[in-house]
């Protein structure tokens, strides 16, 4: 697998996760899906003070961290876990394949929506195993995971939002970059 290494501030990764999770609770919100939000984030909303607790119990803190961002109740009334990935570049970022075999292990019936900003289709999802044989990931496009009843003029709206709010934001060294990479 072809990964792309990008450096940036903690806060600017914070933030660009935090759209990307807010873009796709609509995205699902809008084709009709009930959606919660049940993330580390938000159970433990502050949890550095947690960090002691932490620190003694490893396996409990890497479960904690790897909870889905959403629990959502398709159309047919049928849950699933959401976990939601910014990356620049639907290829990936070094350190996924370690990232998905830790969600997998863990919380094994969630699927993940992969939000990218150089290549459409923009919004992509995997499912278990996560990564095909040849490490890469499983990505397909989001609007053929029928259960979540996505439409391709509701996918072309939200792909508007990703060109407007995250595109703008790669620098032209990144986007040389990401654009030379192999796939």
């Amino acid at each position: 697998m072809s990964k792309i290494k990008v450096e940036q501030e903690p806060r600017e990764t914070n933030l660009k996760g935090r759209m990307a999770e807010s873009l796709v609770f609509d995205l699902l919100k809008e084709s009709g899906n009930s959606v919660y939000k049940i993330g580390y984030e938000t159970i433990l909303h502050g949890g550095s003070n947690l960090s002691g607790a932490f620190e003694k119990h490893a396996r409990v803190a890497e479960k904690m961290r790897a909870i889905p961002d959403f629990f959502v109740i398709d159309k047919t009334n049928l849950p699933h876990l959401v976990e939601v990935k910014f990356r620049w570049s639907p290829k990936g970022h070094a350190e996924d394949l370690q990232k998905l075999s830790i969600i997998r292990k863990y919380w094994e019936e969630a699927n993940i929506i992969f939000v990218n900003c150089v290549e459409k289709p923009y919004f992509r999802f995997s499912h278990p195993p996560f990564i095909k044989p040849n490490k890469e990931i499983i990505l397909l496009p989001l609007t053929v995971f029928k259960p979540f009843n996505i439409s391709d003029p509701l996918i072309r709206k939200f792909e508007t939002l990703v060109e407007k709010y995250f595109t703008p934001t790669l620098t032209a060294g990144t986007r040389q970059k990401i654009s030379k990479k192999p796939a």
